[in-house]
């Protein structure tokens, strides 16, 4: 077990935050100790790997490490996506008031993505992943929001295999936004979590039904959480036991093997914040993870 590393997640970009404040936010990450990067290639309506590798583009590829998601694609872009992002974006900053709305406005069949799990289309989708990202390959490989039983997943596994042997992925796994002891059953049944990394929310892996513990054979898998202070909102609203950013990152320390914290940090303030609180458990953490 280690402390988790944190982790900057990109999917706000090219979304509610603008192509300038994700490259500041990303500069502010980098400059902070931020080295592990989450993306999507449907984050962003499909543009956030770009400004990602726009900024990633010159610096030593040891030096970070990338995860990003294929099997969830983003509507084609357009000069009417664009100019709705804009409008979008600029009602927030003039009405935060109107969130809902706007997140009303944006569930729109027209501005959703599509999920496919056929191999053909997932391959074409780290290519362009590749491309965008400007890398020759990705540090974890993720299939987003899997489902058990989903037609299509023996080949997806298959094919994650060469992708490893071939080095376009050197870790490949599964982020899981549903039920995840029906996710790990499912996988642990057919064999496929002994290669994998689990993504999923925060609150998966410690609120109920897992909160006591997680079974021996799920110790060993390498998960990422992401989302902990959606998670920490409502275990203030539940009265939880779980009420700091350094609660959920000790909680993560004692329930599993979490290699990354993934947090959307935005503003200079939440950025340092976190990173103040990880490091001050660091100096606590003989056993930490570079």
């Amino acid at each position: 077990m280690s402390l988790p590393r944190l982790a900057l997640g990109t999917a706000p970009m090219m979304g509610r935050v603008s192509r300038r404040r994700s490259l500041q936010a990303l500069d502010h990450a980098w400059t902070a100790g931020i080295r592990h990067f989450d993306t999507a290639r449907s984050y962003g309506w499909g543009q956030a790997e770009g400004v990602l590798g726009k900024f990633l583009r010159g610096r030593k590829r040891g030096e970070f490490h990338v995860v990003t998601k294929c099997g969830i694609f983003p509507q084609k872009h357009s000069p009417l996506l664009g100019a709705a992002r804009s409008a979008a974006r600029a009602v927030l900053a003039l009405a935060p008031a109107l969130r809902g709305s706007v997140r009303r406005a944006a569930s729109a069949a027209s501005f959703q993505p599509v999920h496919v799990a056929d191999v053909a289309t997932l391959k074409e989708s780290l290519t362009t992943s590749l491309e965008q990202l400007g890398l020759t390959y990705v540090d974890t490989l993720l299939l987003h929001n899997f489902e058990p039983g989903k037609p299509g997943l023996d080949e997806v596994v298959s094919w994650f295999g060469e992708l490893r042997r071939e080095g376009l992925a050197r870790r490949t796994g599964f982020s899981i936004e549903g039920d995840l002891k029906a996710g790990l059953d499912y996988l642990g049944g057919r064999g496929w979590l002994d290669d994998a990394v689990i993504q999923v929310p925060a609150g998966s892996l410690l609120g109920a039904p897992l909160l006591t513990g997680l079974p021996a054979e799920w110790r060993q898998v390498p998960f990422i959480a992401h989302s902990p202070f959606s998670f920490l909102a409502q275990q203030a609203q539940a009265e939880g036991k779980l009420r700091t950013f350094a609660d959920v990152l000790h909680a993560l320390d004692e329930q599993c093997r979490c290699d990354a914290l993934v947090c959307s940090m935005f503003t200079a303030a939440h950025l340092d914040a976190n990173m103040a609180t990880w490091r001050g458990l660091a100096v606590q953490a003989p056993r930490l993870s570079s």
